[in-house]
């Protein structure tokens, strides 16, 4: 019976502790599985978190407006043969009475100003030979219209009072400039981030943070309704129709270079 009961306590004890051994190898090989699936799992959020490269995109926007100015170079030409005094005061008679028909017209004195103003000896080749012609005198002056209906009264007062028509340009206010710049650069910059994003998307990506923006370009261009052109001096009268101005629409565009990150 003792024999028994000690083969029997010895055969416990065994079983006890392979049971207890068998237990820590089980504990030590799920924790380090669990380690590993951790060590898995920060690796997979280190590489969605980090960037992976940059993709460079330049988005464009363009848009159609009305100008909403109209600007009439007039231009005064003057030569006399013998003195620039005598030609600079033809040329300032003629300024003067362009400035009493703009006035009469009610245009404002701060819309119309000098673009430039001239006074150089006048040459002419022939036959070879470079002859004096006396003193030239031109001046440049610039009437801007916001009232469009005006225009032809503006051309024909000016040619009739002595002046030519150097160019007729519709253009766009500082103000106006300003507000569709600022709407255009934000299209611009919708355009470049849809793009990249369709791009990042196709290749299984992410699209990450911005990473330097450069406002590339902003073009706006006057439209030139008439270019240097002139008119010969004509005599007015109420069955003589005023010229006719109609606008034209303008086209402004803007793009931006933007660099994202790819997750």
């Amino acid at each position: 019976m003792e024999k028994t009961k000690i083969k029997s306590i010895m055969l416990i004890s065994i079983i006890l502790v392979s049971t207890i051994v068998g237990l820590s190898v089980f504990v030590k090989l799920g924790t380090a599985n669990l380690d590993e699936s951790i060590s898995e799992i920060s690796e997979q959020e280190n590489v969605t978190s980090e960037p992976q490269g940059t993709v460079t995109v330049t988005g464009t926007a363009q848009q159609t407006c009305e100008p909403d100015l109209l600007c009439i170079y007039l231009k005064i030409i003057t030569l006399d043969p013998n003195s620039a005094i005598i030609a600079r005061d033809e040329a300032a008679g003629i300024i003067d009475r362009v400035l009493k028909s703009l006035k009469d017209l009610g245009v404002p004195e701060d819309d119309i100003e000098t673009a430039s103003y001239d006074i150089e000896a006048k040459y002419e080749w022939e036959n070879n030979i470079k002859v004096f012609k006396g003193f030239e005198v031109t001046v440049t002056m610039k009437v801007t219209l916001k009232d469009f209906n005006k225009a032809g009264q503006v051309i024909d007062t000016s040619v009739n009072a002595g002046a030519l028509i150097d160019s007729i340009s519709f253009e766009l206010s500082k103000n106006k400039q300003n507000d569709l710049k600022t709407l255009l650069m934000a299209d611009a910059a919708r355009d470049a981030k849809a793009k990249a994003k369709a791009v990042v998307e196709a290749l299984d990506e992410k699209l990450g943070n911005v990473k330097s923006i450069n406002i590339d370009n902003y073009v706006y261009n006057p439209y030139y309704y008439y270019i240097r052109g002139s008119y010969n001096s004509i005599n007015l009268d109420e069955s003589v129709l005023p010229t006719s101005i109609l606008p034209s629409d303008l086209i402004i565009s803007a793009s931006v270079n933007i660099v994202f990150e790819i997750l």
